[in-house]
């Protein structure tokens, strides 16, 4: 009886031990595609959202389709302790029609390089880029209006 109660609490204490399996870190909280008429620029956004602490040294990474190509641009951020969000910016896009699909990953990658974790989402967008003016509406420090966008 003394043998089985001590091999039931060892037993017990090893699956109390930390879970070395994968863990859910982050998740895809919001984002989307951005039109900024004021710069005549598109591009995409996501907000990677901190479910699980991150381990110390890793990166929050951030991989955008690029419209009209097989090719993805990644954008990454250092995890930093206390932050339980991260905003992933792609550079200015062109391309974007409307209605389509663009995939957006977001990956968790430890120091070695190794992905800890991942989320996927695609955005849809409303807008065509045709509908952005040819130039910023502004430019300059005069900030000298550029009247064909009127």
């Amino acid at each position: 009886m003394t043998r089985f109660l001590i091999l039931s609490v060892a037993l017990f204490l090893v699956a109390c031990g930390e879970d070395s399996g994968p863990k859910d870190y982050l998740k895809i909280a919001g984002g989307g595609i951005t039109f900024n008429y004021r710069y005549s620029q598109a591009g995409m956004v996501v907000i990677a959202q901190q479910k699980y602490p991150l381990p110390k040294g890793s990166s929050v990474e951030a991989q955008f389709d690029l419209p009209g190509q097989n090719a993805r641009q990644t954008v990454s951020l250092p995890a930093m302790e206390g932050k339980l969000s991260y905003k992933l910016q792609s550079d200015p896009l062109t391309g974007l029609k409307k209605g389509g699909q663009y995939n957006v990953t977001v990956r968790l990658i430890d120091k070695d390089g190794k992905q800890l974790d991942r989320d996927d989402r695609v955005f849809v967008s409303d807008e065509d880029q045709a509908t952005l003016p040819s130039k910023p509406i502004v430019e300059g420090l005069a900030l000298t209006p550029h009247l064909e966008n009127l």
